[in-house]
């Protein structure tokens, strides 16, 4: 079996070498949804990946992928439909920047997952244009209510206010970035109440942030679920 897995990992390094990227990806029928996670403080292959992937096939969403790697988001966007970001990070090299912007750009989804809205090494233009601001800082991880502020199709099926554990992003909008139409506020008992789900407006893209997502506590709830597969239907115009 080593012998086996060697092989199998020979292979790929030299379909990578001949060709100068990576093999593409096999993507099935209905809406395509690329996830990209990744770097630090989060256990992105157990959440990002296996528990949001089985979650949205669940949903019926079953063309979805799983990358860490800048080039094969690079070399993918062009064929997805929705895009979930949840990286810290990863936006450092011109040619992921600019993936990303013609794929807003075009009018495809963005979902904004947790870290994805968290100040953390994008380039500016990324938080002005796509998140609208973000957080600069977090409550630890912790019980809070989320409320309801606004009827949307990203928030059809949930309660009017829940209660959640997970860290509390303190998300701020930043002066004179698109404007984020505000879905779902967060507070703690007695504390400041902080954008949780929001609708950002930029050009004809779809694009909707969830600040929820740290680890399995989240996840657990119902409403998290409602959350995500919402998000990625509305993103993909359905």
């Amino acid at each position: 079996m080593k012998h086996c897995f060697f092989a199998i990992v020979a292979v790929v390094s030299l379909i990578v070498t001949a060709h100068g990227q990576p093999p593409p990806l096999d993507w099935g029928p209905g809406v395509k949804v690329l996830m990209v996670g990744g770097t630090w403080a989060h256990n992105y292959d157990l959440y990002d990946n296996k528990w949001d992937t089985d979650l949205l096939k669940k949903a019926g969403i079953t063309s979805v992928h799983y990358t860490e790697d800048a080039a094969v988001e690079v070399q993918e966007l062009p064929k997805v439909d929705v895009l979930i970001l949840s990286a810290n990070g990863k936006f450092d090299e011109p040619e992921v920047r600019q993936a990303c912007s013609n794929f807003v750009n075009a009018g495809k989804g963005l979902v904004l997952l947790h870290s994805g809205s968290f100040y953390a090494g994008k380039w500016q233009g990324f938080y002005d244009n796509y998140v609208g601001g973000g957080a600069h800082d977090h409550d630890g991880p912790g019980q809070f209510q989320e409320t309801v502020v606004k009827d949307h199709p990203v928030v059809q099926g949930l309660p009017k206010t829940f209660n959640i554990t997970d860290e509390l992003y303190h998300i701020v909008p930043a002066p004179g970035a698109s404007s984020m139409e505000v879905l779902v506020e967060a507070a703690r008992p007695g504390g400041p109440k902080y954008p949780s789900v929001w609708i950002v407006h930029y050009g004809k893209a779809r694009i909707v942030s969830i600040a929820l997502g740290h680890d399995a506590f989240p996840r657990e709830s119902p409403e998290f679920s409602i959350l995500l597969t919402n998000a990625v239907k509305w993103a993909a115009g359905q």
